[in-house]
């Protein structure tokens, strides 16, 4: 076994597992992931809501941590924002192929899967480096079921109800379990998300934070394609 907190050489490559079997060069990545600021993602029967502290230094405006990938879900990282801005990419031009070929919007876990796919890559190929992020995609399916998918920088994937990644995900996780219910209304969920932000630092405010929501309704507007 490696001493505690030894390489000894095995984070050269993304293809290379350690004697105890870790690939030390996801682990670098799921740090780099842990230094983003804090990203939140929650649902519950009624909806689903993204929410994120947004930086910016000096004069400079501030990017979006959230992004719009289809008129159904949306998505928001933490992490290096030039990996974050990559991925998002892939993922709307991915649900744009499926809409194309089948004439239908892609549910939202075929989508978390091609991208988990797309990160998993990046560990199975020499001279690469795995995405310095966490991904959460998080919508309304057309059967009418709010999602929330996490892909995390290994390509890993899964499944939630409310996930916090970044810095202060530990604290931020520890109060959503202490308050999280399914049966919040959206305006709950979304002062949920604001207060477990709020969490991880003494000096966040309200304008700091992005929100994203969507509810069951929204797929009831005119303007959203119904083919399911």
């Amino acid at each position: 076994m490696l001493p505690p907190g030894s390489s000894l050489g095995y984070d050269r490559s993304s293809t290379m597992y350690s004697p105890d079997g870790r690939i030390i060069q996801t682990e670098y990545a799921r740090e780099a992931m842990r230094r983003g600021s804090i990203s939140v993602a929650i649902k519950s029967n009624e909806g689903v809501v993204l929410a994120g502290q947004i930086r910016a230094s000096d004069l400079d405006i501030p990017n979006s941590k959230i992004s719009q990938v289809d008129d159904h879900f949306a998505a928001i990282f933490a992490g290096f924002a030039a990996d974050g801005r990559v991925l998002i990419n892939r993922a709307r031009v991915e649900a744009q192929i499926h809409k194309m070929t089948y004439g239908a919007p892609a549910d939202i876990r075929y989508i978390a899967t091609r991208l988990a796919d797309y990160a998993h890559m990046f560990t199975q190929q020499g001279g690469l480096r795995p995405l310095g992020i966490g991904l959460l995609l998080g919508g309304i399916d057309f059967d009418g079921s709010p999602r929330i998918f996490f892909v995390n920088p290994g390509g890993g994937l899964s499944e939630t109800r409310a996930k916090a990644i970044g810095y202060g995900d530990a604290k931020a996780m520890s109060y959503l379990k202490e308050h999280y219910k399914e049966d919040l209304t959206l305006e709950e969920i979304i002062q949920l998300a604001k207060d477990t932000i709020k969490q991880t630092s003494d000096d966040v405010q309200d304008d700091e934070i992005e929100i994203w929501s969507i509810s069951k309704k929204d797929l009831e507007r005119p303007d959203v394609e119904q083919v399911f």
